[in-house]
């Protein structure tokens, strides 16, 4: 599927997407505040990237210690 979202006039496609990656994506945009109907600021986009950074982040911190319960 394609994604796409228009940030300050610029409109920006990300196509042929997996459904499922589609939906979390769109889902995930949409709570940052992203409109899929209107233009958006570019403050959206930059929200929507830092809850995804904020996420991946957290991940890495939580593997990091399942790892090193394992080794001990």
């Amino acid at each position: 599927m394609d994604l796409t979202i228009s940030i300050k006039g610029l409109r920006i496609k990300a196509k042929k997407l997996d459904n499922d990656f589609y939906e979390f994506i769109r889902t995930d945009l949409e709570k940052s505040g992203i409109d899929f109907s209107r233009d958006n600021p570019t403050e959206a986009l930059f929200t929507a990237y830092l809850r995804l950074a904020a996420k991946a982040y957290n991940y890495d911190k939580e593997i990091e210690s399942i790892i090193k319960d394992i080794e001990i």
